[in-house]
């Protein structure tokens, strides 16, 4: 699978530290709005422009979510990102 690193921030609007029961991190990649929402007890959701994509439970802690629903994140932005690459080097191909 393709991966594609996303460069992920803080809700600073939120609360956080140690009383926090749900902590979120947003991230852009072209026209794509994720998020990632995490809680401290090991459960975390997966967002991408507002419909829900994944959602992870049973893990040790909420940054064991964040980094299962990470790596979900950008294998999904990456495999868009590769079929974009290759729906532009087929029209490249047949403009010859």
């Amino acid at each position: 699978m393709t991966t594609k690193k996303l460069d992920w921030t803080p809700d600073l609007s939120l609360p956080a530290g140690k009383g926090a029961t749900v902590q979120r991190f947003t991230a852009t990649d072209g026209d794509d709005q994720l998020e990632i929402d995490t809680m401290p007890w090991g459960e975390g959701d997966l967002t991408i422009n507002d419909k829900p994509i994944a959602h992870v439970a049973d893990e040790l802690s909420g940054g064991d979510a964040f980094r299962d629903l990470e790596v979900i994140a950008e294998e999904i932005e990456g495999e868009k990102a590769a079929a974009a690459a290759r729906a532009d080097t087929g029209r490249k191909a047949g403009q010859t």
